[in-house]
């Protein structure tokens, strides 16, 4: 035997129990005896013990009740029966209550030396199953979170302790955070942090008593606890916390081999902490490259989207300012024939009065020169529709060439200035109806105080594009059902607003593409059509130092955020 196993000799003959406590010591055993069941229940409240042999004819307290006082007890002894009848069935019956085999009497001290040994090889070896499947499960839980939930759950089921506590420190000096079993309010914070001391400054395990943790305790729970043990949490020479295991008043002292067992689980917890750490500093760093990357990827799209629409907006602005010229001149044209057909209608009014066949014939040809009177009102109204549509079409086509000329503007263009935020969101309410018609949705407005650093003209063009989206997200008409909340603040110094669709949904991979310049379907989904907006509306924040983004919350809906930059003290 590697190491003393202790072994709790139970029977009623005084014979027997001091001769099987000499030859069992001879071998190397460290043993001790009771007279009777209840006895040996008495001693092992005491102490720990790895084995026990009892008689199974005792007065008082038979065999079989022994061996289940002495499990229920403690969970690991493994017990042998020994009995001097011929009755299998009753040892098996033991065996069934938990005994680990039966050997028959009187003893033959090598065979039950080769039982002692198996049965300690048996409570050794689930001893290590256990912990190998418990370091199996902290070793495969990678995430933080998940790993601190299940390591209290192992902690108790490892070292059958009553209560866990695990004390992790954090960046701040003095700053800690605590988690015990679900629901527990036991132990306390102050039994806990004062344990994790110990061991943090004796930089080992401790095993104490209950005479040690009483000094320790909250009033509340002094004289609960019987022992404890702790341990440090340390990895790559950092400390990390502290693990507490402890057993209440009913339940067995903690023993030596269990503090043994426990320092390994610890050292196995404090490597999967700084491996679960690791790998959440590694995802956050991936998560920032993913970022890093698709805003590269983004700001070369708009340098491309820019470079292009510089040449575009040259090359097409001279002759659109030509055609916007001519159709402005078409409408005041418009205006004049309008003017001359009622002149027409009152002469013809006139001439009709006269009562000549002369006058009549006049009259006739001033209020058909289409055909007929009603033809030619037709016709006048065509015109009208056909020169204000144009120019309407001329005035988007104008605004298309203005976004690209914002577009090829460099980054450093932009003048920001101390700003209220609130006052150009109102300003763009009382513009945005005569743009969304009269049946789009509600908009509420939530003014916080919010002063932004950022060019005026650049935060107007951004908010009226995004609320134009989100009232209409297909470039079609605005949905009545839409409702529109905005909202400012300034959080720790940080000025802010949301604007938020209740109604809308986008995929994670549409929230990512929602400011990239692209061509799309538009609401009808037979014409292409050219998404700039945002990508303006980016381009415009962006270089004002103003950060946006959108994010999908489960209870309101799609939530545009915007993040100014807050004016200096001085301005």
């Amino acid at each position: 035997m590697s190491t003393r196993a202790s072994v709790l000799v139970i029977d009623d003959e005084p014979g027997i129990r001091d001769m099987l406590s000499f030859e069992l010591s001879q071998e190397g055993f460290d043993v001790e005896t009771a007279e009777n069941g209840m006895a040996a229940v008495e001693t092992l409240r005491r102490r720990k013990f790895d084995l026990a042999i009892t008689d199974l004819k005792m007065p008082g307290m038979d065999g079989v009740a022994t061996v289940e006082a002495l499990r229920a007890l403690d969970p690991d002894i493994e017990v042998i029966v020994a009995t001097g009848y011929a009755s299998v069935e009753t040892a098996v019956a033991c065996m069934k209550h938990g005994a680990y085999d039966y050997i028959q009497k009187p003893y033959d001290v090598a065979e039950l030396k080769l039982l002692l040994e198996r049965a300690r090889q048996k409570s050794h070896l689930q001893s290590v199953v256990a912990l190998y499947e418990a370091s199996r499960a902290l070793m495969t839980t990678l995430h933080h979170a998940d790993l601190v939930q299940l390591v209290v759950t192992l902690a108790q089921r490892v070292l059958r302790a009553d209560d866990i506590g695990l004390i992790l420190w954090r960046d701040e000096p003095g700053d800690f955070h605590v988690h015990r079993l679900v629901h527990d309010v036991l132990p306390s914070e102050p039994l806990l942090l004062a344990l994790a001391g110990r061991v943090t400054q004796k930089g080992g395990a401790l095993r104490l008593a209950a005479h040690e943790i009483q000094p320790l305790a909250s009033p509340s729970e002094n004289r609960i606890y019987s022992s404890a043990l702790a341990y440090p949490l340390v990895a790559r020479d950092r400390a990390l916390g502290a693990l507490v295991a402890l057993r209440r008043g009913n339940s067995l002292e903690f023993a030596s081999s269990e503090l043994q067992k426990g320092t390994v689980f610890a050292s196995q917890l404090a490597i999967s902490l700084d491996n679960a750490r690791l790998y959440d500093e590694l995802a956050q760093k991936v998560s920032e490259l993913v970022r890093t990357r698709e805003q590269l990827v983004h700001a070369e799209k708009m340098g491309l989207a820019g470079q292009l629409a510089g040449a575009v907006a040259h090359e097409v602005n001279n002759p659109l300012s030509f055609v916007q010229a001519n159709l402005s001149a078409m409408s005041d044209y418009a205006l004049m024939v309008n003017g001359m057909w009622l002149a027409s209608k009152e002469a013809a009014h006139y001439l009709h009065g006269q009562n000549l066949p002369e006058s009549q014939a006049h009259a006739h040809m001033l209020l058909a020169p289409a055909g007929t009177q009603e033809r030619t009102e037709s016709l006048l109204r065509e015109i009208d529709e056909v020169v204000t549509d144009t120019l309407d079409g001329v005035k988007r086509i104008a605004e298309l060439v203005s976004g690209f000329a914002r577009l090829a503007e460099p980054q450093t263009s932009a003048s920001p200035e101390p700003v209220d935020v609130n006052a150009v969101v109102q300003a763009c309410l009382e513009t945005l109806p005569e743009e969304g018609g009269p049946s789009a949705g509600e908009i509420h407005f939530l003014p916080s105080p919010c002063l932004a650093l950022i060019a005026r003209e650049d935060l107007k063009f951004a908010l009226l594009q995004m609320m134009t989206f989100l009232r209409a997200p297909t470039g079609g008409q605005a949905n009545p059902a839409c409702t529109l909340i905005l909202q400012t603040g300034t959080s720790e110094g940080q000025p802010w607003l949301d604007m938020i669709n209740q109604d809308l949904r986008l995929t994670e991979e549409e929230r990512r593409r929602i400011f990239d310049p692209r061509v799309e379907l538009d609401s009808g989904g037979r014409t292409m059509r050219l998404n700039i907006a945002l990508a303006l509306t980016y381009q415009m924040l962006r270089r004002n130092d103003a950060e946006v983004s959108t994010m999908l919350d489960p209870e309101l809906g799609i939530v545009f955020r915007i993040l100014f930059k807050p004016p200096m003290p001085w301005m």
